[in-house]
């Protein structure tokens, strides 16, 4: 499974997406008729039409599935802007895409103390479960797994679904599902603890192997931040990492990288996992 992360607008995401999903859940004609009014992306608009024109009532039961499935795609995966006729598309960014399961083991390592990332099997099973119910408060970890965080007033894994999983349980203000999205004041929040959490995993590493010495911690940290273009070459393997150490160190700097540009753009960040490369 791959996993693509990619910064959105938040204006955009808030005034529009949100509402947008919202409505389509109890009168799905009356919010393609308010998403097209607000756009100027003439293929948003042409969706929006031809699901109006076979549109049969009701919900999200009333839509054709694969155009709805193309519009939001369009509407919460691409990068929008305000145009003096209306929102466009203003472009699309690469993003991040990576292994899935990669990337969850790495975004456990950084957002859990606890997390037994030096035993494969232990670990292994930890992102099993974190998979089937990813855990709220775990930041990176949580976005990649695919909970929500703010609940969302709409079942996200019913409005759209790469893969059939999600849960949506109102009374305990819990979501998941193949896709999800933060605020931009959240990976904001988010880049703020960045380096201490790094610091942290780091720490954990030079305690394990004590009284072995890590002399590039130091080199590893920069990259990670940002602050130095490449990372180390490694004198001792980092034990989490196996022999695969030095291209998840620099697959960690690739992902915090994303964390960073979005946080200084002051965009959201939308997750979604695929069967394959998008």
């Amino acid at each position: 499974m791959e996993l693509v992360l990619r910064p959105v607008n938040d204006r955009f995401f808030h005034e529009q997406v949100l509402p947008f999903l919202t409505l389509a859940m109890s009168d799905s004609a009356r919010a393609l008729q308010s998403l097209r009014s607000q756009l100027a992306d003439e293929e948003a608009r042409l969706l929006c039409e031809r699901l109006l024109s076979s549109h049969v009532g009701g919900g999200l039961g009333g839509v054709e599935q694969e155009p709805w499935a193309e519009l939001v795609d369009r509407v919460a995966f691409r990068q929008w802007g305000s145009g003096p006729v209306g929102w466009e598309v203003v472009g699309q960014r690469v993003g991040y895409a990576g292994d899935w399961d990669d990337a969850l083991h790495l975004a456990l390592m950084v957002e859990d103390p606890t997390y037994p990332y030096a035993d494969a099997r232990a670990a292994h099973g930890r992102r099993d479960g974190f998979r089937q119910h990813p855990g709220a408060g775990l930041e990176l970890a949580s976005l990649i797994g695919g909970q929500w965080e703010p609940f969302p007033s709409f079942p996200p894994d019913r409005v759209f679904s790469t893969q059939g999983r999600g849960g949506y349980v109102p009374r305990e203000q819990y979501a998941f599902a193949d896709w999800s999205w933060r605020p931009a004041r959240t990976v904001s929040h988010w880049h703020v603890n960045l380096e201490r959490k790094l610091r942290r995993l780091l720490e954990r590493e030079k305690q394990r192997l004590a009284p072995v010495e890590l002399p590039e911690l130091g080199e590893v940290l920069a990259y990670w931040l940002g602050t130095v273009p490449q990372p180390p070459a490694l004198s001792v393997a980092f034990s989490g990492l196996g022999q695969r150490a030095s291209s998840w160190i620099h697959e960690l700097g690739v992902l915090t990288s994303h964390v960073r540009e979005a946080a200084h753009e002051k965009t959201g960040l939308v997750s979604l996992v695929l069967s394959g490369r998008r």
